[in-house]
C-alpha cells in the first residue's frame, strides 16, 4: 500500500544523477576490474561479498518503496533482488534501506573536528558523505589546507570530497594567513576529489565586475557555488547570468522562491547559527507551487558545533523536521541523496541501484530515520583513521596586544547580535553616558567587541556589539570566519587583553576568563581550528564555554558560532575586521573620524 501510494502521488518523476560537466575518463584498472566483477554477481555467476536481505528498499528516483535483498561485490551494489548468495549476510529484519545522506555544504573545521572525529559523530546519523568547503583552514595555511583535509578525509570513516574555496581572502576588507591567485584556483580545481568552486562570497566583485574575482570565475569550468546574502530583483539576475550555480542564504521563502525561478540549486541551511529551514519549508513542501516540490533542492549544515551535533544529530535531524512538517518522507531523503549527488556530479552516489556504491543507511522507519546501521562501500563504521599532522596555524597578537588602544569611535554604530542569524543588525551609535559606563544602555548592556590580527601584522579594532550580553569579564576565539583572526568580547579591557594572551598561550581555540582566572577553555591545537580530542570531549569542552559565558551575563545559545560569524566581512549589516568597522551594504569601512556638523 505505501510504494502504491508513493507511486501514485510521484509516478516516475526521476532524481536524474547525470550531469553534463562531468568530465570522461578512462576507468582505473581497479574499477574496471570490480565493474567486470559486478556484471558477473548480477547475472549469479559468483557469489557476492555481502547480501543484505529482507530490505524495504527506498528508491529515491521513483520514489517507491519495494521488498528487496541487495548483493554488494567491491564496495559497490551489483544488484537489487532475489534469490543471490555471498560471503556475509545482513539482515535487515524488513527495516528501510535508504541511500547514504550526503551533505552537500559543510565546513567540518566549523564542528571543532578532525575529519576522522568529524566522521565518528555523522556516521551513526547516516551521513556517508559531505562535500567539505575547507576555507577555513585554506584562509589560515593556503592550499596546504587543502590538501591536508581531503587527505585526512580519506579513511576517515566518510566520503569527504572538497570544493575549492573561491574568496581567500573573502573581500578586500579582509586579510588572512593566505591569498588564492587565479592560478592557485587553477591548481587547486585539478586536485583530486576537488568538485568544483566553493561560494563565490564576494557578489559586489561579481556584479561589479572586478578583475580579481572575474579572474577567479575564468579558472572554474565546472561548477561553481554561490552565497547571495540578501540579493534579490536585477542584482540576483545578474549573479545568475554570471554562471554561479547554487545558493544558501535565503532566509524567507520570497528569497528562495526568487533563487529557485533563476535556475539557481536552493540549498537549505541549517546550522548553528543560521537556522533557515523552518522559515523555507513551506516552499520544500510546494506550498507555493501548487504543491510541487523543487526540482533543486538541497538540506545543507554549513556550519554546526559538535555539541549540537551529538545532542540532536546530522541530516537526520533535518529529515525529521521536514516530514514532522509535513512534507512526504520520499522527498526529504531526496534532498540529502540524489539530490546533491546530482548537483556535484558524483554519478556513482545517491541511489541504491547496480553499480552505485555501497553507501548505505538502514532505517528503523521514514519519520525519526533512526539509524540502525551505515555502510561505506558495503562496510561498517571502523576504528578511528590516524589523524595526519597540521604544521602552522599559530597564534600570533604581537607585542603591541597589551597596549593598543581599545577605545570605540564615539560616532560608530553598534552591531545588533541576532542568537539565531549570522546577519547583523546596524544600531545606533550608543550615548556618551553609556561608552563612559562602560557600555551600559539601550536594551541591554554593550559588550566592547575587538578583533586583532592573529598572523603578527598588529592590526586591532574595537566597536560596541549588542546581543552578546556579558556583564563582566571576557571571551577570546581564533575561529572568526572567515581570515580566521582573534575575535574577543568583553566588559572591560583588562579582562579583554588577559582573555587574548591566554589564547594565544593555548595555541588556539577558545578562553573564557573571569576576574584574574580562565573559567572554561576549548583547545584548538589544529590550526586554532579543530580539535582530535574525542567528540564528547570536545562537546563537553564547548558546553563549558556556554555555560561560563551564560555565567558572566551572555544568553547567547551558541554563542561560539554566533561570535564567530562577527568578523566575516560578506555578511550585512555591519562587521568588525582588524582594519575597522565594516558596512558590508554600504561596501566600505565606517571612517574612524566622525562627519563634520
Amino acid at each position: 500500500m505505501y510504494a502504491a501510494a508513493v507511486r501514485t502521488r510521484y509516478g516516475a518523476r526521476p532524481c536524474l544523477l547525470a550531469s553534463a560537466m562531468a568530465e570522461r575518463s578512462p576507468m582505473t584498472t581497479d574499477e574496471f576490474e570490480v565493474r567486470q566483477r559486478l556484471v558477473r554477481v548480477a547475472q549469479g555467476h559468483e557469489d557476492a561479498d555481502l547480501l543484505i536481505r529482507d530490505a524495504r528498499v527506498v528508491n529515491v528516483l521513483t520514489r517507491e518503496v519495494y521488498a528487496a535483498d541487495v548483493a554488494v561485490a567491491g564496495g559497490r551494489i551489483a544488484a537489487v533482488g532475489g534469490g543471490y548468495r555471498a560471503a556475509r549476510t545482513l539482515d535487515a529484519r524488513g527495516a528501510f534501506l535508504a541511500p547514504g545522506f550526503v551533505d552537500a555544504h559543510i565546513h567540518i573545521e566549523s564542528t571543532m573536528l578532525t575529519p576522522a572525529r568529524f566522521a565518528q559523530v555523522v556516521r551513526p546519523h547516516g551521513t556517508t558523505g559531505v562535500v567539505a568547503e575547507p576555507h577555513e583552514l585554506v584562509n589560515v595555511l593556503g592550499l596546504d589546507g587543502l590538501h591536508w583535509m581531503l587527505q585526512a578525509g580519506r579513511g576517515s570513516g566518510v566520503r569527504v570530497f572538497a570544493s575549492l574555496p573561491s574568496c581567500v581572502p573573502a573581500s578586500a576588507f579582509e586579510r588572512g594567513g593566505a591569498a588564492l591567485t587565479p592560478e592557485d584556483v587553477r591548481a587547486g580545481l585539478a586536485v583530486p576529489g576537488v568538485l568544483g568552486l566553493a561560494e563565490m562570497m564576494n557578489y559586489p566583485g561579481v556584479l561589479g565586475l572586478d578583475e580579481g574575482v572575474w579572474g577567479i570565475l575564468r579558472e572554474a569550468g565546472g561548477r561553481r557555488d554561490g552565497h547571495a546574502a540578501g540579493l534579490g530583483g536585477r542584482e540576483l539576475q545578474a549573479y545568475a547570468a554570471a554562471g554561479i550555480h547554487s545558493d544558501h542564504e535565503a532566509v524567507t521563502p520570497q528569497e528562495a522562491l526568487e533563487r529557485l525561478r533563476a535556475g539557481l540549486w536552493l540549498m537549505v541551511r541549517e546550522g548553528s547559527a543560521a537556522r533557515n529551514l523552518e522559515a523555507l519549508l513551506p516552499v520544500l513542501r510546494g506550498d507555493h507551487t501548487g504543491g510541487r516540490v523543487p526540482r533543486r533542492a538541497m538540506l545543507v549544515s554549513d556550519d554546526v558545533g559538535v555539541d549540537e551535533l551529538l545532542a540532536l544529530g546530522h541530516l537526520d535531524r533535518l529529515m525529521r523536521t521536514c516530514v514532522a512538517g509535513g512534507m512526504h518522507p520520499a522527498d526529504a531523503l531526496a534532498l540529502v541523496t540524489c539530490n546533491p549527488a546530482e548537483y556535484w556530479g558524483l554519478h556513482d552516489m545517491g541511489v541504491v541501484a547496480p553499480g552505485h556504491h555501497a553507501d548505505l543507511v538502514l532505517l528503523e522507519d521514514l519519520r525519526d530515520f533512526r539509524v540502525l546501521e551505515s555502510l561505506v562501500g558495503g562496510e561498517p563504521l571502523g576504528t578511528q583513521a590516524v589523524t595526519p599532522r597540521l604544521a602552522g596555524g599559530r597564534v600570533d597578537l604581537g607585542a603591541g596586544w597589551d597596549t593598543v588602544s581599545l577605545a570605540v569611535p564615539v560616532h560608530w554604530p553598534v552591531i545588533g547580535v541576532r542568537p539565531d542569524q549570522i546577519v547583523t543588525d546596524r544600531l545606533p551609535a550608543p550615548d556618551a553616558a553609556a561608552q563612559d559606563g562602560g557600555g551600559q544602555g539601550m536594551d541591554g548592556p554593550l559588550t566592547r567587541l575587538v578583533v586583532a590580527d592573529r598572523y603578527g601584522r598588529g592590526e586591532v579594532a574595537a566597536c560596541w556589539a549588542h546581543g552578546i550580553g556579558l556583564t563582566r569579564g571576557a571571551v577570546a576565539l581564533s575561529v572568526l570566519h572567515d581570515a580566521h583572526h582573534v575575535i574577543v568580547a568583553g566588559a572591560d579591557e583588562a579582562s579583554i587583553r588577559a582573555a587574548g594572551r591566554a589564547l594565544e598561550a593555548m595555541g588556539g581555540g577558545v578562553v573564557v576568563h573571569d576576574g584574574q582566572r580562565i573559567t572554561a577553555q576549548l583547545p584548538l591545537p589544529f590550526a586554532g581550528l579543530m580539535t582530535d580530542d574525542a567528540p564528547l570531549s570536545a562537546a563537553r569542552d564547548a558546553e563549558g564555554i556556554t555555560a561560563a559565558m551564560h555565567a558572566l551575563g551572555s544568553g547567547l545559545p551558541y554563542p561560539i558560532t554566533t561570535l564567530s560569524f562577527l568578523g566575516l566581512s560578506v555578511i550585512p549589516s555591519l562587521k568588525l575586521t582588524p582594519a575597522g568597522l565594516l558596512d558590508v551594504d554600504a561596501w566600505t569601512l565606517v571612517d574612524r573620524e566622525a562627519a563634520p556638523a
